[in-house]
Parts: structure tokens; sequence; C-alpha cells
């Protein structure tokens, strides 16, 4: 499952003084109507959304943000009392897999600022680490091979190194014993070479795979793994905090220049000692998720300890408001207003440079840069609606979040239940609005090697609404 979390995307507007956060609860019909703003559509679409599932899942919420030059919006509905929560704007969610590019970022940080090179030996930085904290070197757990995979390689999914959820059987275990410490890297290192996730991969059908302790040599194929971005934190701490346990480090502090421009972002556990009684994910997440997938075991994530969420592959917490700003940030044309972005156009670059995965998960489909989807939206509608953003699928929770190059805009659409239906089918809607309202359809080609997607003039509307 390509975005799982790893072992692992109300009106709030942002635009001037006096405006405030609202939430809305649906009593479960719809009315169809004619919107009068690119606003008002999203709403009546998120409200037909709470209407189609919410019987099927009572305790569903749905958060949505919008970010271009002109709007800054954000709604949250639920279809009644979320675990007895009135859900918000503001409040949290968990994103899995949509961790992956603020992972990437950080990485392309160290490069930027000249702490390591894109090409330096993933080994040499972290077998010290590693030899420091009592644990094997990186070719005890993928052999020899291991040692020729390069920083670059580990956020481009070009190490060779497998995803540990080729089988589901650690994820079934970790959410069984969800209350007690997992000390995630490791484990998952170790899962990922096991027989019985080999077979699980063999078993899904997935192409490219071999029977080694990689699916290949680094730098020989392009593979999804979340154990990539495992050893990719692993790197971070390593540089950043080398007398630090994995559990102790915070990848926001690797990411951004002012945490408080990202108030809801966090990344836990950050705790440290692994022994912490309290340590619980509703430390951190204000809305409850529900488990409701057959891969693993049916539970409200609320309670968990933090480890289970995957570290630097799948432990991100925040409000879909927040990850629309960021995305909008990092790949927006308007100028930040300090004149700084996150990264050196190189790296940018580097992210959007995408291709097409060749062995394991969604291999001859998924496109992926540096820590980053070129994620398929088209439709006979809107025949270039890419976007260059990451999903997430992890326990309890789905979501999808990205820039549109077409759109000039940014998203993020997540759901508390790890049912891909309600999200794909609002992130469709809100990308078919946003065709609509903001400009007009986009005619060439979808992709510039390296650049990623063709950047395309649009109008779009100002719209100031106060709640």
């Amino acid at each position: 499952m390509a975005s799982l979390s790893g072992l692992i995307a109300t009106c709030a507007f942002g635009l001037a003084s006096g405006q405030s956060l609202l939430s809305h609860s649906w009593p479960g019909h719809h009315h169809h109507h004619h919107p009068k703003s690119f606003s008002d559509a999203i709403l009546s679409e998120m409200k037909h959304i709470i209407a189609k599932y919410g019987s099927k899942y009572p305790d569903l919420a749905v958060s949505v943000a919008w970010k271009d030059e002109s709007h800054d919006i954000s709604f949250a509905l639920q279809a009644g009392n979320v675990s007895g929560k009135s859900i918000t704007p503001q409040d949290t969610f968990l994103y899995g897999s949509g961790t992956k590019p603020f992972t990437a970022v950080a990485v392309l940080r160290l490069i930027d600022e000249g702490k390591v090179k894109a090409t330096d030996k993933i080994s040499a930085i972290v077998d010290p680490y590693l030899k420091a904290h009592g644990k094997p070197a990186l070719a005890h757990f993928f052999g020899e091979s291991i040692n020729n995979a390069t920083v670059l390689q580990l956020i481009r999914m070009n190490a060779g190194i497998r995803d540990y959820e080729d089988s589901y059987d650690m994820d079934k275990l970790v959410l069984e014993k969800g209350t007690a410490f997992w000390d995630i890297p490791y484990a998952a290192m170790n899962f990922s070479v096991s027989s019985e996730n080999i077979q699980g991969g063999v078993k899904a059908g997935y192409k490219g795979i071999g029977t080694g302790p990689l699916y290949c040599a680094p730098g020989a194929c392009t593979a999804y793994s979340s154990t990539s971005f495992l050893v990719a934190g692993l790197v971070l701490v390593a540089v950043l905090q080398p007398s630090m346990e994995w559990y102790e480090f915070d990848l926001g502090s690797a990411v951004f220049d002012n945490r408080n421009e990202y108030p809801s972002l966090s990344f836990p556990p950050k705790a440290p000692s692994k022994y912490l009684t309290d340590a619980t994910i509703s430390k951190y997440l204000t809305t409850p998720g529900q488990s409701v997938s057959s891969t693993w075991p049916k539970a409200t994530i609320y309670e968990q300890d933090p480890s289970i969420l995957g570290f630097t592959c799948g432990n991100m917490v925040g409000s879909p408001h927040d990850l629309a700003k960021f995305y909008y940030n990092l790949f927006g044309e308007v100028s930040r207003a300090d004149g700084k972005r996150l990264l050196s156009d190189q790296s940018i670059r580097e992210m959007t440079d995408f291709q097409t995965l060749s062995a394991g998960w969604d291999a001859g489909y998924m496109q992926y840069g540096a820590g980053l989807m070129n994620i398929d939206y088209r439709t006979h509608r809107h025949p270039n609606m890419w976007v260059r953003g990451h999903e997430g699928d992890t326990y309890g929770f789905v979501s999808s979040q990205g820039y549109v190059p077409s759109l000039k805009g940014a998203y993020s659409v997540v759901v508390n239940v790890d049912d891909s239906a309600p999200m794909e089918s609002l992130t469709y809607h809100l990308l078919s609005i946003g065709t609509k309202w903001l400009g007009e359809e986009v005619s060439s080609p979808v992709m510039a090697s390296g650049d990623g997607l063709a950047h395309q003039d649009q109008q779009s509307k100002t719209e100031v609404i106060i709640v």
C-alpha cells in the first residue's frame, strides 16, 4: 500500500483581522444548490461527502484547506460527534506517508547547507551513529550492497531498500500492541528483509523485487519504500543530533526556519525517554481516527503510543491549513514575505524530477521524485490535473495534499477513517471546483523533464470572507 504510515491532507481565513474559525456539523442530507463562490462550492461538496458516508461512518470528520495568492480557506465538517468532540479547522489529523516530503526537505536542506553531499554513502554517516547507540551496521540488515547507497538515493526511492509493508504482518502486530513502545526504525529494517515480508511482495504480484535483502543494487531500480525514509531519518539524527535516540529527534527542527509559521505541525514522539507513561498520540492529535480497514485490526486511533506512527516515514500530525500553507510556500510562484524559501532552486528541481517506479508497489504507474509523488488526477474535463504532493494512508486516516501548478494553489484533504473513497472523491471534486472557479483548463504538455509540471498562467478571483 503506497502511502501507508510507514512502519509506515470550518472556515479559516487568514487574510484579515477579525476573521475566525468555524466548524460545521451536517445532519446527513445534501441540499443541491448553485454555489456562489469558490469556498461555497468546496463546502457544498464536503456536505455531500458527509451525507454519502456519514451513515456508514458515524464518527466521520473531513477537513479541507486551499491556499493560493487570493484564497486562504479551511473547512471542517463532521457527521456527528467524533468520539464526543466537535471538530474545527484547527483540529489535527494524522498524515501517514504525507510525512515523507518533510523528511525529504530536511535531507535536501542538509545538502543545501553543505552538511552532507547528495553522493555521500549513507553507511559512512549512519554506521558510526548505530555503533554509538549499540546497534549493528546497515549491512547487518541489508547486506554489503547497502554500503553503495547514497543520501539522495534514500529519498528518491533509488536505494533498493525493501518496503516493510510488502506484507502487513508487522502493521497488524504493531496495532494489536499499540500501547507499547516500538523501536520502529530497527524493527522495520529487520522486518523488511524477513521471509514473511519478501513473500508478501511475491503474493502481491510486485515486479522486480528479487529475493535478496534489497530489491536491487542501489541505483538499479526505483521502488517505493517507507523503510528507506526511516533510514533517511537516521541520517538526519546522525548529522544533526548524534547523541540523541531517534525518538528524541524533532523532524520539524530540521525542516522549518520558524516553527511558529506552522503551529499545528508536529512529529511525535520527540520524547526524552521511551518509558514515558504519558506518551500517547492524543498528546499531539486532536481528532480521533477510526481504523476500519481489513488490512489491520479495527481500533480507535488516539491513545496508542506515538512510536507506532513510523518516525520519519509516517509520524506527522497537523491541520490541513498548515499543510496547504507548507506546499504553497514551497512551490508557489508568489515570493515569501521574508524573501526566503526552505530549499534552493536545485533542490526544488530534484524534488520534482519525477521517475516512474520500476519495482515493487505501483511499479510502472506511480511517478516519484525526492519525497514527492506526481499524483494523476486527470479526467476528460481537465486533462492536465497533476499534483506535486503526497498521499497518506495510515491507521485511521487517509489524506491527499500538494501543490497544483495548473491552478497555482495548494491544498490538503484528510478524513479520519482509513477508507480512501471519501478522500479520493473529495480531492477529485476539489480540483474540479478549482478548475471551474480559478481559471480555464490547461492544454499544454503535462510534464517537463527535470522540472516536474508545466506552469500555467491562471486568473484567480479575489475572495475575502469574514465568518
